[in-house]
């Protein structure tokens, strides 16, 4: 074997080596750098115009924005979580009172018409409506009492996006470099995953955003106890595809029903057609339309898939690998046409 060829195969495996090793070295950190890039992405455009009204001062404007972003994101997810929390530990101390007799009679009128065709079937919606209060629960008080870890966390979340700011066009320049593709064509690649990771991101995100305030505020309005608690379950169950926002109203309207607020029940599942009409038949379209069609079935899974793998960020995450994914294949299809 000549020593081209040895040299060849030693870098190769070299390379195989220290790339696993360095996937080990980061592996703690996936999340905080992804979140910091989707952060990043989302908000370049904003960043650019601030550092031009600026006189060009990058590292003047990153830090305006990453202090933006923790007064206006960060600071109220956190105490936002705290309520849910304290929300959450009232629902399941509510289970074992008053709120029962509720229960008992939502899980009769599920059980009956069921049990006309399969007698043996029953359905606990009181253990099951606690073990999603208990894992709301444990997760959050997790967060809030792993103080340090959480601050920590959320500093080099910050520091990762301020970097990805102030120099992302570096970072870019050089990707293009690595590149053993034309300059056109990984500018095309590029410009593809950004506008596919945006599109994906604000379909998920910007839009179970404002379903979860609707949502909220529909449950505050007609009565439905711990509106923040179960506006935010209904926003997540929104998200999904597959169950989307109806299964955020369906139990509330019944809760409200069988506890004799009939008014209250007609009036909420009236408000409830309507957010469905503006978020999955509106801004979902509007926004997922802008990148890549991303067909729900394989977006459900990627949530799902995501939540699996990554943990709660995974509703970020899993639609995120589909979507760049989704922009190899454009780029292979583009340059096999090509060739």
């Amino acid at each position: 074997m000549d020593r081209t060829r040895i040299e060849s195969f030693s870098f190769i495996g070299l390379f195989i080596i220290v790339s696993v090793l360095l996937f080990f070295v980061f592996s703690p950190f996936i999340q905080i750098l992804t979140f910091s890039a989707v952060l990043a992405i989302l908000l370049n455009r904003p960043y650019e115009h601030l550092t031009k009204s600026l006189g060009g001062w990058r590292s003047l404007s990153a830090g305006i924005v990453v202090a933006l972003v923790l007064i206006f994101f960060i600071t109220p997810v956190f105490f936002l979580s705290w309520q849910i929390l304290l929300e959450a530990q009232t629902s399941y101390a509510g289970l074992q009172g008053n709120e029962a007799f509720y229960m008992q009679s939502l899980q009769n009128a599920i059980e009956h018409p069921i049990r006309e065709v399969f007698p043996s079937f029953t359905f606990n919606a009181a253990q099951y409506i606690a073990n999603i209060l208990g894992l709301v629960s444990n997760n959050l008080a997790g967060l809030v009492s792993g103080a340090f870890y959480t601050m920590l966390e959320t500093f080099l979340m910050l520091l990762t996006f301020f970097f990805f700011l102030r120099d992302g066009r570096g970072f870019v320049k050089a990707l293009h470099d690595l590149s053993p593709f034309q300059p056109e064509q990984t500018q095309e690649i590029f410009d593809n995953m950004q506008q596919t990771i945006i599109s994906i991101t604000k379909g998920t995100f910007v839009v179970g955003l404002i379903r979860w305030i609707l949502i909220t505020i529909g449950f505050a309005f007609f009565g439905i106890p711990n509106a923040i608690l179960w506006g935010s379950i209904g926003g997540i169950v929104g998200v999904i595809p597959g169950l989307g926002t109806p299964f955020a109203f369906i139990p509330a309207v019944a809760f409200l029903y069988f506890e004799g607020n009939i008014g209250s029940a007609a009036g909420l599942a009236l408000f409830g057609i309507c957010v469905i009409m503006v978020t999955d038949n509106i801004l979902t379209p509007y926004f997922f339309g802008k990148g890549l069609q991303v067909p729900p079935l394989f977006v459900l899974f990627a949530i799902l898939g995501g939540i699996i793998f990554f943990g709660p960020l995974g509703f970020m995450l899993g639609p995120l690998v589909l979507s760049v994914f989704l922009s190899i294949m454009h780029m292979y299809s583009v340059l096999s046409k090509r060739t």
